[in-house]
């Protein structure tokens, strides 16, 4: 492995000298400068990021733990998250919870080794307050990100209930009168105790209705399309709306393999396939995220922040489908 030595020995200045002009610190002559980032260069040395952050013990390194793998939403945020991470000189370490308490506690492990200055995390259950008390010991903020499960925590929340709230008022509005809720099924928390709750919203803008409803609570791991396809099937819904990125995949594709273009359609977490496809949904704005992720990590306060982030009904083709081409006429396309 290269070392600073290596490049002081190949500038012909001191550990110490070469040190300082990597990391531009005090003066140094443009010469020396110059000598010491060519040595680099030619060796191809990169300063190592832990030691020094042992020396100064602090980081510019932030943590998230990401819950759900499957959920491109995460994924779509993290990108503006990274550019706004790497204009300010900072970078970042991606863990997965897999929604499992145990692999959550151990991601919380790994980096508070890493020694990060923040951890954001969405809760896989309210089941380790003892591990986030270690890494706030250590000097590391701790932030909530779309569950609020620990109180004590900074907390950053989609206005979930109130996004489901709008979305059932507009198929209310557009006439539907049997309407079908996909919320979440988590596995080790009791939906009851998340907030904000979609379910909630949801059943307030029935209130005073006579139109009938059912919710459905998919599971975010290990979930079974054919659970999904059944419950449509059963209670023949005319509006329906959905909580993730992944139940509104699974139920899209069997809206379209059925034909059930009579079908309104909302789904939660707007991103490009869904305006490609025209489907209606509920955006969370990733700008308005992204900024306060960012003031979560320049702002100390000794009182927990609570931060909920509106949300937006993109209404497209009236909530309707667009007809597809469904299997049977792909096949007979092609046979011709």
């Amino acid at each position: 492995m290269i070392t600073i030595k290596d490049v002081a020995s190949r500038a012909k200045v001191s550990p110490s000298t070469a040190s300082r002009a990597l990391r531009r610190i005090g003066y140094i002559s443009k010469e020396t400068h110059d000598n010491v980032f060519r040595a680099a260069a030619e060796l191809g040395y990169i300063a190592n990021a832990t030691a020094q952050q042992l020396k100064s013990n602090s980081t510019r390194t932030i943590g998230f733990i990401i819950s759900d793998s499957n959920n491109e939403y995460y994924f779509s945020i993290l990108s503006d998250i990274q550019k706004m991470l790497n204009e300010n000189g900072m970078s970042m370490i991606i863990a997965f919870s897999s929604e499992n308490p145990v692999d959550e506690e151990t991601c919380f492990r790994s980096l508070i080794a890493s020694r990060v200055s923040t951890i954001f995390f969405t809760p896989t259950s309210s089941r380790n307050g003892a591990i986030v008390e270690v890494a706030k010991k250590n000097g590391i903020k701790v932030v909530q990100l779309f569950r609020d499960i620990y109180e004590d925590l900074d907390t950053i929340i989609n206005d979930d209930e109130s996004g489901c709230r709008q979305a059932t008022e507009k198929l209310l509005a557009l006439g539907c009168r049997r309407l079908l809720l996909v919320d979440v099924d988590y596995l080790h928390l009791d939906a009851a105790s998340v907030r904000p709750d979609r379910s909630t919203g949801f059943l307030q803008a029935l209130n005073g209705s006579s139109a009938r409803y059912r919710i459905l609570r998919f599971p975010l791991i290990d979930y079974d399309p054919a659970v999904l396809a059944a419950a449509i099937e059963e209670f023949s819904p005319d509006g329906i709306i959905t909580a993730t990125n992944v139940a509104g995949l699974e139920t899209l594709s069997y809206l379209t393999e059925k034909n059930c273009t009579h079908i309104r359609f909302i789904t939660f977490d707007d991103n490009r396939w869904l305006e490609f496809l025209r489907v209606s949904a509920i955006r969370q704005s990733t700008r308005v995220l992204t900024e306060k992720i960012k003031d979560e990590i320049c702002i100390q306060s000794d009182v927990p922040r609570k931060i909920v982030i509106p949300q937006d009904l993109v209404l497209r083709g009236n909530c309707l489908i667009d007809r597809a081409v469904t299997p049977s006429e792909d096949t007979d396309r092609a046979d011709v």
